[in-house]
């Protein structure tokens, strides 16, 4: 793997600078966590293996907030639509586990409590992110922090293609950010599929506005990376999740879709066509169908309602985020995870009925359909239980909540008003006075 071109002063720089100003604001922690989402190298300790520059500013992030709530005496978790869902599925990894133990199907307790512990700081990501949102200026500040983290690790990506270009006679496997060896190209693909998704929105919704451009050309920077990645779970992705977009918010764009699509496998290279020829059922029947069937068996004859525990066998034994989860969590892990995306999904079109500015529209339309992408990615692969495509999902997802949050308490105060004055006239109103009878 080709070196990182991004200097680790630079690197290390963000998360300690980052970690330093969320004492004077957390958003300023957040947009280091943003930016370090997509860069950060992997840490590996005795302690835990998986650790990243983000986890350090998280830890900061979440601090800070927690003293900053006490001391205000303001409620601890903002009010927002997923919050039990969120607790069911957290209580669901806490129960795969107990039982796990009890079981002895869990291999070790530290294992189990690092992968709960990790989805507990998503949680709770989610939960400050959308606790950080207060007005639209919070909004533009934390997804320019995010698209600006999606930039840079583009740039990696430019950079490796152009300083080891991809050859006919190589293994699929071009793009990576400093991680471990052995890490996929599918999890840096597929966090770069979300943001893409949320700039091609914001130039959908901003145009004709000669701010959509700015957007649009980024959405081209991102793209690349994507293709040359292989991920052939993250290209089908990318693909439906634009479809999603166009087909439930900006149908005016549908016919250039489809030019597009006829026009894009003739002008990618030779390289990219072949494996984008690989995207079939017949091969998502031999390489990842078999890790349902594997799942169901191996989890139903020892667990089915909190499967073996989280962390018996890393998060990818069954090459997709589905058969996973039933594994660690059976049944009841399951239907907590389902149920909390379709709760995001339902969140999200909420939210867009309740706001007019494109600007809040874009980025709650790309969250959509960068939802829908992550759906279908996880049929063959696991990129809300991966870290770098997680954090970004629940790091975007969180200021959708910010934002649905935003819209009810406008709606809220609209209808106050309208209650108000309709009050104020009913009590100003005069009768006419009859006329005299003669």
């Amino acid at each position: 793997m080709q070196a990182m071109p991004l200097p680790n002063w630079l690197l290390y720089g963000i998360a300690i600078l980052g970690a330093l100003l969320t004492w004077r604001d957390v958003r300023f922690g957040l947009a280091a966590v943003a930016i370090a989402i997509g860069i950060s190298p992997e840490l590996r300790t005795d302690l835990a293996k998986d650790l990243r520059l983000e986890d350090f500013v998280i830890a900061a992030v979440v601090l800070s907030w927690f003293l900053r709530k006490v001391s205000t005496g303001e409620r601890l978790i903002p009010e927002t639509p997923l919050n039990r869902l969120w607790s069911w599925w957290l209580v669901a990894g806490a129960l795969s586990i107990v039982f796990g133990i009890l079981l002895g199907t869990v291999p070790s307790v530290k294992t189990s409590a690092f992968h709960w512990l990790k989805r507990l700081e998503l949680a709770l990501l989610f939960w400050v992110v959308a606790d950080s949102v207060r007005s639209l200026k919070d909004v533009r500040f934390l997804a320019t922090a995010g698209l600006v983290g999606a930039l840079l690790s583009s740039y990696i990506g430019w950079h490796q293609k152009w300083m080891n270009p991809p050859r006919e006679d190589v293994h699929w496997n071009a793009y990576k950010v400093g991680g471990p060896p052995g890490e996929k190209s599918n999890v840096y693909a597929q966090y770069l599929v979300f943001n893409t998704l949320v700039g091609l929105a914001l130039g959908f919704s901003l145009y004709p506005s000669s701010a959509s451009w700015l957007p649009f050309a980024l959405t081209g920077i991102m793209v690349v990376p994507v293709l040359f990645s292989f991920s052939r779970s993250a290209m089908a992705a990318f693909g439906l999740g634009t479809v999603a977009l166009v087909g439930v918010f900006h149908r005016r764009w549908l016919p250039l879709l489809l030019v597009a699509y006829f026009l894009i496998p003739a002008v990618v290279p030779s390289v990219v066509q072949r494996r984008l020829s690989e995207l079939s059922w017949e091969r998502f029947k031999v390489e990842r169908l078999g890790g349902y069937i594997a799942s169901v068996r191996e989890t139903f004859s020892r667990n089915p309602l909190t499967g073996r525990g989280l962390g018996f066998a890393g998060f990818n034994r069954y090459e997709n985020q589905y058969a996973n989860t039933l594994a660690h969590e059976g049944v009841l892990g399951l239907l907590a995870f389902v149920a909390l995306l379709f709760g995001v999904l339902k969140m999200l079109r909420e939210a867009t009925v309740l706001t007019n500015d494109p600007y809040l529209l874009g980025i709650l339309q790309g969250s959509y359909a960068g939802t829908i992408a992550f759906l279908i990615a996880g049929l063959s692969g696991v990129p809300l239980l991966a870290i770098r495509p997680s954090e970004t999902f629940w790091f975007w997802t969180g200021l959708c909540a910010g934002i649905w949050r935003l819209a009810w308490d406008q709606a809220v105060s609209v209808q106050e008003e309208t209650a108000r004055l309709e009050t104020e006239a009913v009590a100003n109103f005069e009768p006419p006075v009859a006329s005299a009878v003669r």
